[in-house]
């Protein structure tokens, strides 16, 4: 491979939004390398001790809508970093504060790069976007149980993707609403550059919760996650594939083989590629009128509900063929096919 170097000498502008990309890459390793000198100093042993104690078995802000920060959502890195690539933040549509949703945000990418700078953060400023809509992303679990970078979670207002979780924002009152990714670890699998590939159609959970609680949904379609990580195809039948897929069932996650930049070289590194993420917020379904007339989910039948589930489905999925039909010419121009369900 031919490394191709970044000139040394770049605006300050740029070294900054250097750092905002570096300080989301580092956060995890930096997290728990604190942690562990915690854990190793005499003093502060027992506290650190004491902490992860009250993580494992008191702390339920994972659970019950995190420990939002504004004063966190807006840190200046949160900017940077937004800068680095750029992200930008679309809507189609106004949203009802009076209302509940379930946003869902397509496509996961590798990391889903786009859900962290415009809803877990106020970079793009999404809550004066959508006023009166008190918005959190959703993640895995597990991260809650990483110390330190929990916290940081948290104050972003990023909480558990659990049915828990998303019942306790939803019932919360009006305006709260939860936003989840819902490709999940499989299609980070089909990130490749110059493809749309969501993992959706049997992907039905989050439109019945959404549904039980009498919520909206609102697609989002992300042009440009699928280009900031190059991406190694890895083919069913393949030894990386079955092990990729051991680790998504054992632990929730799993590791396409990806390569970014580096800080001084343009193909090497962790670091996401400068390219744009462009997110479009759709025209959100709201399923009594996809059926017809009002809903009561405590009077209906779990064969009901799967039906209304269905066809609540059906009309989500073309929202998101619409959103790709209207900006594919201006926010994918180099695609290589068209947005495609594959699963």
């Amino acid at each position: 491979m031919q490394i191709k170097f970044a000139p040394l000498s770049v605006p300050i502008a740029r070294r900054r939004q250097t750092v905002g990309a570096m300080t989301w890459v580092i956060l995890v390793p930096l997290s728990l390398t604190i942690y562990a000198l915690l854990l190793w100093w005499n003093y502060t042993r027992a506290l650190a001790l004491a902490y992860m104690t009250w993580v494992l078995f008191w702390d339920t802000a994972p659970e019950t809508g995190g420990r939002r920060s504004s004063f966190v959502r807006r840190l200046v890195v949160w900017r940077w970093m937004r800068d680095f690539f750029p992200v930008s933040l679309r809507k189609l549509a106004d949203l009802d504060p009076s209302r509940n949703y379930v946003f869902g945000y397509h496509p996961h990418g590798i990391i889903s790069l786009g859900a962290w700078v415009n809803f877990g953060t106020e970079a793009t400023g999404s809550s004066s976007l959508f006023p009166g809509i008190n918005l959190r992303l959703l993640t895995l679990s597990q991260n809650f149980s990483l110390p330190i970078f929990r916290e940081i979670l948290l104050w972003l207002s990023i909480t558990s993707v659990s049915k828990k979780s998303v019942e306790a924002i939803l019932n919360k009152g009006p305006g709260h609403s939860a936003c989840i990714v819902v490709g999940g670890a499989q299609e980070s699998l089909y990130a490749h550059p110059g493809e749309l590939n969501l993992v959706l159609k049997k992907r039905l959970g989050f439109v019945k919760i959404a549904i039980q609680n009498g919520a909206s949904l609102v697609p989002i379609l992300s042009f440009g996650e699928n280009e900031v990580y190059d991406v190694h195809p890895t083919k069913k039948g393949t030894t990386i594939y079955a092990g990729q897929q051991l680790i998504k069932n054992t632990f929730g996650w799993t590791i396409p083989v990806f390569l970014g930049r580096g800080v001084f070289n343009y193909s090497l590194g962790v670091l996401p590629h400068r390219r744009p993420i462009t997110s479009v917020v759709g025209v959100p379904v709201h399923p009594e009128e996809v059926v017809g007339h009002p809903i009561n989910p405590k009077t209906l039948t779990n064969e009901e509900l799967m039906e209304i589930t269905r066809r609540v489905h059906d009309v989500y999925m073309q929202r998101l063929v619409e959103i790709w039909d209207q900006f594919k010419d201006e926010l994918a121009p180099n695609r290589v096919k068209e947005l495609t369900f594959v699963e």
